[in-house]
């Protein structure tokens, strides 16, 4: 399975710190798009710095589709990988066969996952039925490049809420999460065991100013906010009783 590490021109450094990491492993690395030169006039609530982030995930998969493989890696340049990452991408034959994408980190947020099945190196896998942040690690097959490129065009949300939104199901998606992960970003790892060492730029644009609305915009807003609310109680009991999720925390190892 061919790996893709997603990296800027300026970043040599982070570079060399996914080449030690991954000394074993082929990988193609995709020039990412640069958020500084990125035109500031971004739509709000995307920053450029979030919009930059997910052309390069979208560069990437269009690389991937380019060729004939029935599935990729994609990586994030400020990761840290644990044993058995080479396994897992050494074959696809334990990736699902349904699985528009498999996610291979995790933001130790609580998620929804449903029935667990065993994979390679005593790992499991398990439909992720929740969102779960970050964007930093995962597989897609050719339909779910394709489908997403389709989501995200125009982009509308950040690379993470784009790849594994809260209501998957709704748009069609059939997205797995990888137990425990093997990978976790820099920032979220202790100083004391080699995290935090990679600043991140996605901030650098500062907050993005709210819109004012006027009081019918808001009165339509919260509207959908209530309707969102019974939509998602009836989702929950449906994952529960019909499809046996689990809420739980991913680990890493």
């Amino acid at each position: 399975m061919k790996v893709y590490v997603i990296n800027l021109d300026r970043d040599w450094d982070r570079l060399a710190h996914m080449r030690r990491q991954l000394e074993d492993v082929s990988f193609v690395r995709v020039s990412a798009v640069d958020g500084s030169k990125y035109p500031e006039k971004a739509k709000p609530p995307l920053t450029r710095f979030e919009l930059a982030c997910l052309a390069s995930h979208r560069d990437a998969w269009r690389v991937f589709l380019c060729g004939s493989d029935p599935h990729a890696c994609f990586l994030e340049d400020d990761l840290h990988i644990w044993p058995g990452f080479e396994a897992l991408i050494d074959s696809d034959a334990w990736v699902p066969p349904d699985a528009h994408a498999v996610k291979l980190d995790t933001y130790f947020q609580r998620v929804r996952l449903g029935v667990r099945r065993p994979v390679v190196g005593g790992r499991e896998v398990a439909r992720l039925y929740s969102r779960h942040e970050s964007s930093a690690a995962y597989l897609l097959s050719r339909a779910g490049a394709e489908r997403y490129l389709e989501l995200t065009d125009p982009p509308a949300l950040p690379a993470d809420y784009s790849l594994f939104p809260k209501n998957a199901r709704r748009l069609g998606l059939r997205i797995y999460q990888l137990i425990p992960a093997v990978a976790i970003q820099d920032h979220l790892r202790p100083a004391d065991e080699g995290g935090q060492t990679f600043s991140t730029a996605m901030n650098v644009g500062g907050p993005v100013r709210p819109r004012r609305r006027s009081p019918f915009s808001r009165l339509v807003r919260e509207g959908s906010r209530l309707a969102g609310q019974v939509g998602e109680t009836k989702e929950a009991i449906y994952l529960k009783t019909v499809l046996k999720a689990e809420t739980t925390t991913v680990p890493v190892g």
